[in-house]
């Protein structure tokens, strides 16, 4: 056999065996026997669904009917980003420049009367007088084209804030979305359906009545950023939509409540805590992704799902890299915003039974925008006291790195290219919780996890170094496992096995364990 062929061998035995440690692990972490590892069984066990069949035939009543009884619950809800998803305009909203700023775009690609694409460089203009705010689609050439619009309604303000505009009957989300941490408006158009080519420079706006309807705010936004949203479309292809409350309210999580409000009891309201695993999972997957709606395609988002279902996957055509590249890496991975659900079902994660409230909260007070439970810091150690050890006196660990900067590094992208950031910037977390290597990275023409921290060759120097160690880390446990190891090394086999990470956590301390080194 060749060097090639003993070094596979060797990381292929390594990976079973680290593998079924960490099997049986879990399996007596389940059954509470010797070796336990310090971790909750309902977070290590596959929950089962939870009948609410006491919710059936219930409607939603809005959020102002629940508040009325959960006042404590209501008031810490409204701190959190839910609660400040979408909302009628109010002076105190808004974050972003208003006055008389103009917005010059280049190279927005857009169809002429004969739906020819072209590129044409339009202007937008942000006004405000008192507490009316403006978006103005400039026709420098021919100013009689330009069209005036007022803001009726504020979406987001953590990351990016995006603006609702009225337009005759319809709102449509507005050409211009305001970056938070630059301050300054995105350099590139949201959207480009609000402009035909006219043979001039800057093209011309579409007149109110020629504005797209696939492109509201209700057909392409309102059922994922708020509570209740019903869709009907009658035979001759005609929508009609309603809501019970703008942003992410309690029925978005706890079910429609009627029921519940006409009779409280604990059987006709949904607890996200007690659902089982995939209950909770798509409880905040019919929002947290990039779907076509089965039943009607202009529709990117599922419609009739409340909390408890588990049939969001009949409902919906997920999205992924053969269908939509730009927002997935080509191993699947998410390379944009709101895609959690797509990352977290790849996860080894969902297949223990950890789902997004194990990390994440509704409404209890101090949690941060993200619903945080505790600090991103701390967030893993409860559960993985095993990968805490060993990480414990690494050289991450004393450069102050965590276990959620490797593991769920920043590889995606959510807010636009600016000015002052001329690159759209990569700020949004991994959910697939596997850190990618430089050498991945590369082989998927992505972001490694290290990019953080290590650049350009550092970055490649330190990926070889990493890998390098794992095989010698790998190669000693084989050897170990293929031999008869005494009680000592039987120890130090259960450590490694218990971590799982062929000494990715702390390589030095791993090799010294396996007698590698001094």
């Amino acid at each position: 056999m060749n060097r090639r062929g003993k070094k596979s061998k060797i990381l292929v035995l390594a990976l079973a065996a680290l593998v079924m440690g960490v099997c049986a692990t879990h399996a007596v972490a389940a059954q509470g026997g010797k070796g336990e590892v310090k971790a909750s069984p309902k977070q290590l066990l596959y929950k089962p669904a939870v009948s609410v069949a006491g919710q059936e035939g219930a409607d939603f009543v809005g959020v102002k009917a629940c508040a009325q009884c959960h006042t404590n619950e209501h008031a810490a809800w409204l701190k959190t980003g839910h609660a400040n998803m979408l909302q009628p305009i109010r002076p105190e909203l808004v974050k972003a420049d208003f006055y008389d700023v103009e917005v010059a775009f280049e190279g927005v690609e857009v169809e002429d009367a004969q739906k020819n694409k072209t590129k044409i460089n339009p202007k937008v203009r942000l006004h405000r007088e008192g507490d009316d705010f403006q978006v103005i689609l400039a026709d420098v050439d021919n100013p009689q084209n330009t069209q005036a619009y007022t803001v009726t309604e504020v979406l987001g303000g953590t990351w990016e804030q995006q603006f609702y505009i009225q337009v005759g009957k319809n709102v449509f989300p507005s050409p211009v979305r305001f970056v938070i941490k630059d301050g300054q408006w995105r350099k590139a158009a949201f959207a480009s359906f609000w402009w035909v080519a006219d043979g001039t420079p800057d093209g011309r706006p579409w007149r109110p009545e020629e504005m797209p309807a696939r492109e509201t705010t209700d057909m392409q936004c309102n059922g994922c950023h708020t509570t209740g949203f019903k869709v009907a479309k009658d035979d001759k292809g005609t929508y009609a939509f309603s809501m019970a409350d703008r942003s992410i309210t309690c029925e978005a999580c706890h079910g429609p409540g009627s029921k519940h409000v006409a009779e409280p009891n604990k059987g006709n309201i949904a607890n996200p805590s007690k659902l089982g695993t995939l209950q909770q999972e798509q409880l905040c997957g019919q929002c947290h992704i990039r779907v076509t709606n089965k039943k009607n395609k202009d529709l990117p988002y599922p419609t009739g799902f409340v909390a408890g279902m588990t049939d969001l996957q009949d409902r919906v055509e997920f999205w992924t890299y053969s269908t939509k590249p730009g927002n997935f890496f080509p191993n699947e991975d998410a390379s944009k915003n709101r895609q959690q659900y797509h990352d977290t079902m790849r996860s080894d994660h969902v297949r223990s039974g950890v789902t997004c409230i194990a990390c994440h909260g509704g409404h209890s007070p101090g949690m941060s925008m993200n619903l945080m439970r505790v600090d991103r810091s701390q967030a893993c150690a409860s559960c993985h006291p095993a990968q805490q050890a060993m990480f414990e006196g690494s050289a991450h660990q004393k450069k102050g790195v965590t276990c959620a900067d490797c593991h769920m590094a920043k590889m995606g992208n959510r807010a636009g290219a600016t000015q002052k950031t001329p690159k759209a910037p990569v700020d949004v977390t991994a959910h697939t919780m596997l850190p990618v290597l430089p050498g991945k990275a590369d082989d998927y023409k992505m972001r490694s996890s290290c990019e953080g921290c290590h650049k350009d060759a550092q970055r490649n120097a330190n990926g070889a170094k990493m890998q390098g160690l794992r095989e010698v880390v790998a190669a000693g446990v084989a050897a170990l496992t293929a031999g008869k190891p005494t009680a000592k090394q039987a120890e130090v086999l259960r450590l490694l096995r218990e971590d799982g990470s062929l000494g990715a956590h702390n390589p030095e301390k791993a090799a010294k364990l396996l007698g590698l080194s001094k």
